[in-house]
């Protein structure tokens, strides 16, 4: 196979494989692929009209499943698979395999792989009317410190990004990274979407606090039914503000959704809890794929 990095004119090539089948996880999306490649050393290769995604390097190397439109292609890209890990001298292992591909394995392939659960990796999936509204007792805390900034900010500005602004947005996030030290692998990120803002079909908005802006959040759409929260910034001395990015944001670009995937937790507590306070629908399930010993 010949891989390659994600290219901007790669993604109507790319992005029809994952709209074949209605994939929940972030990293079934070129958007993703595309922002982090730098970070987690992604490629990808087309043969037989298969999709390969390939991370990581040396013995660190990992494929995800075969992105095939025919279930007779998948059996197949499994066999490409093994043969790319054959010969590297490296035991075959695909991440990010969602349940659903899990059982397509299973039954194509019975009894030939080991399943294990990734739950670091696990993408966070939240009704959209449920981050809007924030309701009920389990939420009311959310609730208390987005009524707080309401009413001590009720003249904040939500602006969504457009050309007149864009520069006003990077200028914030700058300043967000700068308060926060060096994060260079997301600000990298960051860079590339602003980059290829048009290309990339992303919406965002920020928040303006006396003009200056305080917050800043993008998104996409994963399928007709969920959107996706790519990045969200906000200054958190200023209490109540990432919810009402949060909120707003949804109103005005995503209220037509059913579901807000806001990604994984990767196994930080911090960032575990305050996921699971906003008391998400489900989970996506991930699972590493094996060869049975």
């Amino acid at each position: 196979m010949e891989f390659k990095p994600f290219r901007i004119e790669d993604k109507a090539r790319i992005d029809s494989y994952f709209a074949v089948h209605h994939y929940e996880q972030i990293d079934c999306t070129f958007n993703t692929l595309f922002l982090w490649q730098d970070a987690y050393q992604t490629s990808w290769a087309e043969q037989d009209g298969i999709l390969f995604v390939r991370a990581g390097t040396g013995k660190d190397t990992f494929f995800m499943p075969p992105f095939a439109k025919e279930e007779e292609n998948f059996v197949h890209g499994l066999a490409l698979i093994h043969e790319e890990y054959d010969r590297q001298g490296l035991p075959f292992r695909l991440k990010s395999a969602s349940s659903w591909v899990t059982e397509q394995i299973e039954r194509l392939v019975p009894g030939k792989y080991d399943f294990i659960e990734d739950r670091d990796n696990e993408e966070y999936i939240y009704r959209t009317d449920d981050m809007i509204h924030l309701p009920g007792k389990k939420l009311r805390m959310k609730k208390n410190h987005l009524n707080g900034f309401l009413r001590q900010y009720a003249d904040y500005q939500y602006e969504a990004i457009t050309k007149e602004n864009l520069e006003d947005a990077k200028a914030g996030i700058h300043d967000w990274f700068l308060r926060h030290g060096d994060i260079e692998e997301e600000e990298q990120a960051i860079k590339r979407c602003f980059d290829n803002w048009d290309a990339l079909g992303v919406k965002g908005a920020v928040i303006r606090i006396y003009g200056k802006v305080e917050a800043f959040t993008n998104g996409d759409s994963i399928n007709e039914k969920m959107a996706h929260i790519i990045f969200e910034k906000a200054n958190p001395e200023i209490r109540g503000l990432y919810q009402a990015i949060n909120r707003d944001f949804l109103i005005h670009e995503f209220a037509d959704t059913e579901f807000v995937n806001r990604e994984e937790d990767l196994g930080l507590p911090g960032l575990r809890e305050a996921k699971m306070g906003y008391h998400p629908d489900h989970l996506t399930e991930k699972y590493d794929v094996v060869l049975k010993q």
